[in-house]
């Protein structure tokens, strides 16, 4: 079905993994990707298939929103270096917003605040 959603332009959708739903929306030429809940080993694949998927596709930026997020472990940190590092083998349009306090002490704490540019 994604394949389908994209071959449309239609990127609007919402993903619930257990404690994390990710939610992916259109807003003109980027794509905005909301997480919200826990980004743990529990959770950290999903929330890397539709980033990876989002980051394939034709949009000029993607918006990382981690604002919505209570707790991220080693793991969910983990993704989110992957994630950066495949932006960058793509052409770097990924851009963070609003990361919630637990997810900008793990990005300082590791020293990968440099990772993602940030956005208002």
């Amino acid at each position: 079905m994604s394949g389908l959603l994209r071959a449309m332009g239609n990127w609007d959708r919402t993903r619930k993994d257990g404690p994390l739903t990710v939610q992916v929306e259109q807003a003109g030429d980027a794509l905005m990707v909301s997480a919200i809940g826990e980004l743990s080993r529990s959770t950290a694949e999903t929330f890397e298939a539709e980033l990876r998927l989002v980051i394939s596709g034709d949009a000029s930026t993607v918006i990382l929103d981690l604002g919505g997020v209570g707790l991220i472990d080693s793991t969910g940190l983990r993704s989110v270096v992957r994630i950066a590092n495949q932006s960058l083998r793509a052409g770097a349009r990924l851009r963070m917003r609003r990361p919630s306090a637990s997810v900008q002490q793990a990005l300082e704490g590791g020293g990968l605040e440099h990772l993602l540019p940030l956005v208002d």
